[in-house]
């Protein structure tokens, strides 16, 4: 309800339920898992993975619904068991640290979050974040490459276009004089149409935990060719709303439930042009 209501610029795609010692919230809000995500669950609920590609399915399906959110990292340090910076959010500044500086690329979106590996990341030689304009003169092609250091070798390094696995790829893990891991990435995505593109990678660690890193999309946008979300996810959205109104009908005030039905409404409209 908040993203269209609010008009929220930032998703924390590492949430505060992602811990450094244990995943503990196995069964918070698992009624509310969406079907068509497929995410990894027990008898018991969630798995940690499945708890983590939950919330990167709910973050592609808002994309695609077409809000440009930025992603970010919270951890609930000094509330919940999990030390500071655990989950964290790098920015790409060009000389030096300043606050203002920072606080204008995590805006822009010239960001990678992170649980432990390093992610940088160019897409036709941009940063993450940028909104490129499509003429037809790289026949539809997006160049990305990059590298990841990580303290544990990596599982996998996806592309992500819209919210598919366009590309996967085989981690190099070469090890450094450090004793650190490095992995170098060098491929092409065909986009067609409006589209966004990211990158994220996986770290297995020796407790066979998972540990990840994601960068902000960038943007392609095609004139004439509008990005289309899918119609599960919209539908998705649309039951939630209406979920909440209903169980909040005898708590909140009518203004108050205004903002779900508020924000149904926009995702109703969004849903005339899902595919």
């Amino acid at each position: 309800m908040l993203i269209p209501v609010m008009d929220v610029d930032l998703f924390e795609l590492s949430n505060n339920h992602v811990w450094r010692t244990e995943f503990a919230f196995k069964s918070w809000t698992i009624d509310t898992n969406p079907e068509f995500l497929g995410v990894e669950t027990t008898k018991d609920g969630w798995t940690e993975q499945g708890w983590i590609d939950f919330g990167f399915g709910t973050y592609y399906s808002l994309l695609n619904c077409g809000f440009q959110i930025r992603p970010t990292a919270g951890t609930a340090s000094g509330v919940h068991p999990v030390p500071l910076g655990f989950g964290r959010v790098y920015v790409y500044l060009k000389d030096g640290f300043k606050y203002s500086d920072w606080i204008e690329g995590l805006d822009a979106g010239r960001s990678f979050v992170t649980t432990g590996p390093m992610l940088f990341a160019k897409f036709n030689g941009q940063n993450p974040g940028h909104v490129f304009q499509a003429d037809g003169s790289n026949n539809g092609k997006c160049h990305i490459a990059g590298n990841v250091q990580s303290l544990h070798p990596l599982t996998k390094i996806e592309v992500i276009v819209n919210g598919d696995v366009q590309e996967s790829i085989n981690p190099e893990n070469t090890r450094a004089d450090s004793g650190s891991y490095e992995s170098r990435f060098d491929t092409n995505v065909t986009i067609d149409g409006t589209s966004w593109v990211c990158v994220r990678c996986f770290e297995r660690q020796p407790d066979q935990r998972t540990r990840f890193a994601h960068t902000a999309p960038v943007h392609v946008e095609v004139k004439g060719k509008p990005l289309r979300p899918k119609r599960a996810e919209v539908r998705y959205m649309i039951q939630r709303m209406k979920e909440e109104i209903a169980r909040n009908r005898s708590v909140l005030k009518p203004e108050e439930l205004d903002e779900y039905r508020g924000a149904l409404q926009v995702y109703e409209k969004i849903a005339e042009r899902a595919e």
